[in-house]
């Protein structure tokens, strides 16, 4: 079960954080006067933030996962 919750986690930060980082992404673009559409970074980009926050969400379901045992 404590391993389930660790993957639950890990998986859930990070679509919630795959969409974060889109929606910055955008706002990033739409910096500018002219605002553009909606869209996501070409794949080259995309692959560096999939890979980070990928990263991170790991290592949140890793720290939940210890976190769990200790209590």
């Amino acid at each position: 079960m404590k391993k389930d919750l660790g993957l639950i986690v890990g998986g859930t930060t990070f679509v919630l954080f795959m969409a974060e980082a889109i929606i910055h992404f955008n706002m990033g673009k739409n910096y500018k006067e002219q605002p553009t559409p909606f869209k996501l970074p070409d794949t080259k980009e995309l692959i560096k933030v999939s890979l980070i926050v990928g990263i991170f969400s790991v290592m949140n379901g890793v720290i939940i996962n210890e976190i769990k045992k200790s209590v």
